[in-house]
């Protein structure tokens, strides 16, 4: 059991006894500075509810699943305990055994990634900061974002499609301010501001945590200032936003609002889909007044940016020639639409035939093959209006617009 995660919750979801291991798997990345299970438990709780199912409790049978922590796959049983000795009313227990998952590595994976001289998958789905490419919308909202949270501003929003590479902008933003900051990942929704206040100063380290939410407050505007005065910013940075409800949203703002003069003592984050927008803005609401600073939006790669970004990609991880040709690079810019998921989709798969059948470059053709077995196709999409992000204090309205037959140039919905 030292190597594997044991936790018991109850019906609702909450621990009642959780071992270290447990603690490390499911509070990964924010366990480095508490490892306390009372003072993590809505953490705990919001990634057990990201892979179990909420009505397991009355179900009543085991199941076994599969999750991501970080970079690590886990095997996880789930299985009812009654409670048999207990003469009062009885309660069951949910127990879940988590071990390391041991998949070996994808097919293929080998071969691309030694394939021209690379020492490293240069299109993984995984966001890493090392492969960051910077179009010119992204280095504009990147350097908005960035100023932000410098000046104090208080509370930003990040809005894009799915695949747009918000997660990656986050990464890069928490990697080059983390050496003068304290960041903290701000996990998902949570029942009350109690349970909320004390999640996060868990997160950030603050000692002394206790159980009334008045009192934590105190200690946390104390922590504040202090970290204030020392010239530590504190950030909480959160992706998939979109999904939090919108009391988390309300104390969110709450949080922002702190300040010394002109200067917030939190600097928030918040990155999500368009449904976020559309929960910021309902009415009866007033996120859009004083609390929101900054606005900012990601838009799909034009055909240029699209081959820099497959170059950049390739440099990095080591490639010793060139793989792609330009016709190859405009067919890739036409099928993925400019999304970076879609691009690194189509690459690692002509990568894996290319491989496959030694061709020393990747044609139109091959990557028109790959786009149709990836079921990708060059039809209109729904994106915003205008053609850069928007960086101010006040969200544009959503205006459907659609691109042409080439998935490039965006055109006005007829």
């Amino acid at each position: 059991m030292n190597s594997s995660g044991f936790i018991l919750i109850d019906s609702h979801f909450k621990p009642v006894y959780a071992n270290a291991e447990s603690i490390k798997i499911l509070g990964y990345p924010n366990t480095e500075n508490s490892s306390d299970p009372q003072l993590l438990d809505g953490l705990l709780a919001q990634k057990i509810l990201s892979f179990l199912p909420g009505d397991f409790s009355s179900i009543r049978n085991a199941c076994s699943l599969q999750f991501m922590s970080g970079k690590r796959s886990y095997h996880c049983r789930a299985f009812i305990m009654g409670d048999h000795w207990n003469g009062g009313v009885r309660e069951s227990r949910i127990g879940l055994l988590m071990e390391r998952g041991l998949p070996g590595p994808p097919s293929g994976a080998r071969r691309n990634r030694y394939f021209a001289g690379m020492h490293e998958d240069p299109f993984s789905f995984i966001a890493n900061p090392r492969f960051y490419h910077f179009s010119r919308v992204h280095q504009n909202v990147y350097k908005s974002l960035r100023n932000m949270v410098i000046e104090g501003r208080g509370l930003g929003v990040l809005f894009a499609q799915s695949g747009m590479g918000k997660t990656a902008l986050i990464n890069y933003l928490s990697e080059n301010l983390r050496h003068q900051s304290e960041i903290a990942v701000f996990p998902g929704s949570f029942v009350d501001r109690a349970e909320l206040v004390r999640s996060v100063m868990a997160i950030l380290g603050v000692e002394g945590i206790g159980r009334e939410l008045h009192e934590n407050l105190q200690l946390f505007e104390k922590w504040l200032i202090s970290k204030y005065r020392d010239g530590r910013r504190v950030i909480l940075l959160c992706d998939e936003a979109q999904e939090l409800n919108l009391e988390t949203l309300d104390n969110l703002c709450l949080f922002s609002r702190l300040g010394m003069g002109q200067q917030k003592l939190v600097q928030i984050v918040l990155s999500g889909r368009q449904e976020l927008l559309a929960k910021l803005t309902q009415s009866g609401r007033d996120w859009n007044g004083e609390s929101i600073n900054r606005y900012c939006r990601l838009v799909p790669l034009d055909e240029g940016e699209v081959g820099s970004y497959v170059l950049h990609r390739l440099r990095i991880a080591g490639c010793t020639r060139q793989l792609f040709s330009s016709a190859a690079l405009s067919t890739i810019a036409l099928y993925s639409r400019g999304i970076p998921l879609n691009i690194n989709m189509i690459c690692r798969h002509c990568l894996s035939l290319a491989s496959s059948i030694n061709v020393p470059m990747i044609e139109e053709r091959m990557v028109a093959d790959s786009a149709y077995d990836l079921v990708l196709r060059a039809q209109p999409v729904d994106v915003w209006n205008d053609s850069d992000g928007f960086i101010n204090s006040n969200p544009p309205q959503a205006r459907g617009r659609l691109r042409d037959r080439h998935g490039l140039r965006i055109v006005p919905k007829p």
